[in-house]
């Protein structure tokens, strides 16, 4: 049976307050803080596919910890471990385990008392980082190829820049979420709900400047945005600038160039790229954002589900 708005809710709730009273007496990690991200942690979850990401951010993890190195890489498979092993012993009815990828431990969590359905949960762990500009100013001495293991890091400010949209721009993401489930059935070939959510937030954007915000014209710029991806050059002033921080940062070389759509929680990821379901092979790249130009005629955010009858 498919898992209720109100059941989903009452999960996320329960693993959260699992881990913060049971994991440092398990694992000796004592969580700063759990974010809850993905589609429930952001608001625009759409009916029948609920999913969660649970981050726990911890002092007992540095930055330098995850480092690339011939010890510990890849960066965070002894701590991802360690979380399963933990999901195991303390819930081992409620949690089923799916895989542990190199960023995250993917599990179905069906809860500790009664009731119905279930949700997806990627747990992932990050270094506590007290600022984003601490962030910045340590991936700017790494090698292009060593940032991206960093995101998770980022994540809490993610999650905030989606979590603070209107929720009427919450409610175009998830029509925009349905017809491109819709589109690609298969999950594993999709592009990624964080893509979708900052194309329409920015679509959005484009339209309150021009005027309107009608599902008609948002749907209008948003298909201008995809069709023209070539050409595509976003980024959001929220967390950093052109022009840098203060005297210690810039936005890196390879995300000064077009096309680029900059992760408003992260100028070192270019979600152009890592948005899509492809790997970062250039060519790979652009075959996704062709595909999406191919499709995106079907888009209408005045329909329910988000795709022209």
């Amino acid at each position: 049976m498919d898992v209720t708005q109100q059941r989903a809710r009452e999960l996320t709730d329960e693993l959260v307050q699992h881990i913060y009273e049971t994991l440092f007496g398990e694992t000796n990690i004592t969580p700063s803080e759990v974010v809850k991200g993905g589609s429930l942690g952001q608001g625009t979850a759409v009916d029948g596919e609920f999913d969660l990401d649970l981050i726990i951010i911890t002092r007992d993890i540095t930055l330098d910890q995850i480092m690339p190195d011939s010890k510990n890489d890849p960066s965070f498979k002894y701590w991802l471990e360690k979380l399963k092993k933990y999901l195991l012993k303390t819930l081992p009815s409620a949690c089923k385990i799916i895989d542990v990828t190199k960023n995250a431990v993917m599990f179905y969590y069906s809860g500790k008392t009664k009731g119905t359905g279930e949700i997806k949960v990627d747990m992932l762990i990050s270094p506590y980082v007290q600022n984003l500009w601490e962030l910045y100013n340590f991936l700017e001495h790494l090698k292009e190829e060593h940032q991206s293991r960093f995101s998770v890091c980022t994540s809490k400010w993610q999650v905030e820049f989606i979590s603070d949209q209107p929720n009427e721009v919450k409610d175009l993401i998830r029509k925009t979420k349905m017809w491109r489930n819709n589109i690609w059935k298969e999950p594993r070939t999709r592009p990624k709900s964080y893509l979708i959510s900052l194309l329409v937030i920015k679509a959005f954007e484009i339209a309150k400047e021009s005027g309107s915000t009608s599902a008609k014209d948002v749907t209008a710029k948003l298909q201008q945005i995809i069709g023209d991806h070539t050409r595509l050059n976003i980024l959001w002033s929220r967390n950093y600038t052109e022009g840098g921080i203060g005297i210690t940062f810039s936005i890196p070389p390879h995300c000064l160039r077009s096309p680029r759509l900059l992760d408003p929680a992260n100028p070192f990821n270019n979600v152009y790229s890592s948005g899509t379901s492809a790997s970062h092979h250039t060519s790979e790249v652009d075959s996704k954002w062709h595909e999406m130009a191919h499709h995106i005629a079907t888009l209408d955010l005045r329909e329910a589900n988000g795709t022209k009858v």
